[in-house]
């Protein structure tokens, strides 16, 4: 079986920086995981690798998507199973890098999705409809006849929300049971994941501070005005639009909220969207937790990590190429 190794964590915890240098060290390329970094402009606001960045290391699946584009899990799957393979074609190490725990989950588990239970005019109906009511009384319609699925979904997901009204009115199944078969898949990889941490939760939130300002500087209000104008007036069909740094200046764009709120906002929905990404990969399997605020810097990290992997035998030890156990 092959092996591959992942970099995940909460926004802001160097998942970026952790990946490159453990990309260097094992002849390797990294495959991006992040539903946002997919889109193409959304730059500042989605934390895509700087240039600078990308020329230290080969990335894939990053910014290749055009914003008015729909993509779905199964989607990703897909291109990361034929990009891991173009890697290894060349002798590389696969390295999984990125913080969206449903696409790592289906890619490192094998999770396979169904095509069937799509149906066009049946999801642009649902569509129709929360645009009409709002998503709320259809994710309690969804309460209702599948509650495991509704469980799962926030209220708020409505791309979610009607996915799973649509594969019920679809096929007369229940999205929850779809899940559960998918899930039976076994795993295509060798693999293990280094899952970045931090024993005092409030240094992961100051870092998420210092970045939204830091984004600000850099222009972030600018590229989101640009895509303001893009979706202006169906924003609600852009899941891009969705984006944390995007939506919450929207209302400012509208002379709804100020600035300075708007940015506060983005603060708020990124340390909220942490909470949840440290939940999700606390259940990972195969995860060594690396906590960040234990080292001076990213090497010792990845030196770390490193020693780990080579001490339970994933990876080869005594040389700083080549790790990789064929």
């Amino acid at each position: 079986m092959d092996k591959l190794l992942a970099v995940l964590g909460p926004t802001a915890s160097g998942k970026t920086a952790l990946g490159i240098d453990l990309a260097k060290k094992l002849s390797g390329e990294i495959i991006s995981c992040d539903s946002m970094q997919i889109y193409q402009g959304l730059s500042i606001g989605t934390a895509k690798p700087t240039k600078k960045e990308l020329s230290e290391a080969p990335h894939h699946l990053i910014g290749f998507c055009p914003v008015e584009k729909s993509f779905s899990v199964s989607d990703y799957v897909a291109l990361a199973e034929r990009t891991e393979q173009e890697i290894r074609a060349l002798g590389h190490f696969p390295i999984l890098v990125g913080g969206t725990g449903l696409y790592a989950r289906a890619f490192l588990r094998g999770i396979s999705f169904e095509a069937q239970g799509k149906d066009e005019k049946l999801r642009a109906a649902l569509q129709e409809e929360a645009k009409q009511i709002g998503i709320r009384p259809l994710y309690e319609r969804l309460q209702k006849i599948d509650p495991k699925a509704a469980q799962k979904i926030h209220p708020h997901n409505e791309k979610r929300v009607l996915r799973a009204l649509e594969f019920f009115e679809a096929t007369g199944m229940l999205f929850s049971q779809q899940e559960e078969r998918s899930k039976q898949a076994l795993p295509r990889y060798d693999y293990r994941v280094l899952c970045l941490c931090f024993r005092d939760r409030q240094t992961l939130y100051r870092r998420i501070d210092s970045r939204v300002d830091e984004m600000m500087e850099r222009g972030l209000l600018e590229e989101a005005q640009d895509f303001f104008e893009t979706v202006s007036g169906s924003a609600e069909k852009f899941t891009a639009a969705q984006a944390i740094g995007y939506k919450e200046l929207f209302p400012c764009f509208l002379g709804e909220i100020t600035l300075s709120q708007a940015v506060e906002n983005i603060k708020r929905e990124s340390r909220r969207y942490a909470k949840r990404q440290i939940t999700w990969f606390s259940r990972e399997e195969n995860r060594y937790d690396l906590y960040v605020d234990d080292y001076p810097g990213v090497k010792e990290l990845a030196d770390d990590a490193l020693r780990l992997l080579e001490r339970d035998g994933f990876l080869k030890g005594g040389r700083e190429e080549g790790r990789l156990e064929q």
